[in-house]
């Protein structure tokens, strides 16, 4: 099966002073359609990093990032937007809702920027259990009701690589586990391509493969 992300030979510098800090240190990495992915690692090992280079939020100083065998990596930033608009869907450790807009209209809102055929609103949210509050504020959902909306969000446009950035941190260990079985159902089901970043070790038995980062350095696990 093809790559839907692969990472070929990537370096990040960043000056420090006098000297150059490089965080990322000749990193290779591919995951494929249907595959969760899961990255770990200590804190300041490059992982966040690393998944903002994969999502086109960042250029890497060396290498080449390619989607569906395109060069993502050094597009325009015009072409980059579009790119993660209509196929990357992400999400971070806050749900990072937008206050005054209803659940359907977060939904909505994604759709109408988006170039892609529109998913129903109500359909995903009803898959996620989240009908009942198609027409509720974010001020009224709990941490996992709220996650659960980013999940909704991240995929509403049919993005081939979903990347989630810490799902679980501002969650208890059981929400946790739920948001993250979502990420696994969806993707398996849908043939999508993810990859997530995290210290919950406590979730690894639901991904299909372990990348360790460690000093800038990249080795798969399992």
């Amino acid at each position: 099966m093809e790559n839907v992300l692969e990472l070929k030979n990537i370096i990040k510098n960043y000056p420090d002073g006098q000297q150059v800090n490089e965080v990322l240190k000749d990193i290779s990495f591919n995951v494929k359609k249907g595959e969760f992915a899961a990255i770990v690692g200590p804190s300041g090992a490059g992982k966040s990093t690393l998944l903002t280079i994969m999502g086109a939020l960042l250029t890497p100083s060396s290498g080449t990032v390619l989607l569906n065998n395109q060069d993502i990596s050094h597009l325009s930033k015009k072409k980059q937007t579009a790119l993660r608009l209509n196929q990357i869907g992400f999400i971070f450790q806050n749900s990072d809702l937008i206050p005054y807009l209803k659940i359907s209209e977060q939904l909505q809102f994604i759709q109408k920027l988006s170039k892609k055929k529109p998913v129903d609103a109500k359909t995903i949210l009803d898959k996620l259990g989240l009908s009942h509050r198609l027409n509720s504020y974010p001020n009224v959902l709990s941490g996992g009701e709220k996650q659960r909306v980013a999940i909704a969000r991240a995929f509403i446009n049919q993005p081939d690589l979903i990347l989630a950035d810490e799902p679980t941190a501002s969650l208890d260990s059981k929400r946790g586990r739920e948001v993250v079985q979502i990420i696994q159902k969806t993707v398996h089901e849908q043939d999508k391509a993810a990859v997530m970043v995290t210290h919950d070790e406590r979730v690894l038995d639901l991904v299909d493969s372990i990348w360790q980062i460690e000093d800038g350095k990249l080795k798969q696990v399992k």
